[in-house]
């Protein structure tokens, strides 16, 4: 019979923290242990990140070093993803599922695989009432790395947030490689701009669908708050963040930090 800690061992969870401080990791990789999760947890860091490093292997994660030129490579948040590629290139036939995640802003209520499963990848779409042509920050990053008409074609579409995406390990292969090669496309000049990330994924989501997706409401298995009225959700006395209108529990939030409401009771639950 296969138990819980055997489908984990065939489960992997990717993350970049290069440069970062061990307590922006913190909430992530104690939340995420404290869940169950007993699978692998590969951490991008710097040459030089040595105590986050040491942190990262008390708490069984495994800190992959890596160096990178902004200029030549872009953004490490949007370098990732060759990275991600790279890697799990290499050792895809020990997976069968694979979480891609944000670092410093995410939290983990519940076990992030369960009830997910099938040969596609997750994507999860941001607050309802917001599409890409009348969010001015996600217009600017579609503008400046996607042609004219591709622009005008994605505008009525949701935003999907490629902070966290998980899917079968093979089709996340297959998005990772498509998110390298766009990447790696971009033209030098342009590297060191924000957002091509943000652009190549929402294109593959609603223009191209060059892997197989499944475009997922946001606030139910992960809630990215960013655009969300505090209002949306309901902190717990167990510091516990449910959607206020259905008392749902999201397995993942993300970008938890940037509502007051929910930073503070998310830090009382891990600083205690």
């Amino acid at each position: 019979m296969t138990t819980p800690a055997d489908r984990d061992a065939r489960r992997l969870v990717l993350g970049a923290a290069v440069k970062f401080r061990t307590d922006q990791v913190r909430i992530f990789i104690q939340s995420l242990r404290a869940t169950g999760y007993a699978g692998d947890i590969v951490m991008l860091v710097g040459l030089r990140d040595f105590a986050l490093a040491r942190y990262l292997r008390r708490h069984g994660a495994i800190p992959k070093r890596t160096w990178f030129i902004r200029r030549f490579h872009g953004p490490i948040h949007a370098y990732r993803f060759e990275l991600f590629a790279r890697l799990l290139r290499g050792v895809l036939p020990r997976y069968d599922q694979v979480l891609v995640s944000d670092v410093r802003d995410v939290v983990f209520q519940s076990h992030p695989f369960a009830g997910l499963e099938g040969e596609t990848c997750q994507f999860f779409l941001e607050g309802d009432n917001r599409t890409i042509g009348n969010e001015p920050t996600n217009m600017v990053y579609m503008r400046s790395f996607l042609p004219p008409d591709q622009v005008k074609a994605i505008e009525p579409f949701r935003i999907s947030c490629c902070g966290v995406v998980l899917g079968s390990a093979r089709t996340m292969m297959a998005y990772l490689a498509r998110m390298a090669a766009d990447l790696a496309a971009v033209p030098l000049r342009a590297r060191r701009k924000i957002g091509a990330d943000t652009a190549f994924h929402n294109r593959m989501a609603h223009l191209t669908h060059a892997v197989p997706v499944q475009l997922v409401e946001n606030n139910v298995h992960v809630a990215t708050m960013g655009i969300e009225p505090a209002t949306t959700y309901h902190a717990g006395a167990d510091g516990l963040i449910r959607v206020a209108a259905d008392g749902r529990l999201p397995a993942i939030l993300h970008q938890y930090d940037r509502l007051p409401e929910i930073k503070a009771p998310v830090e009382r639950r891990w600083n205690s």
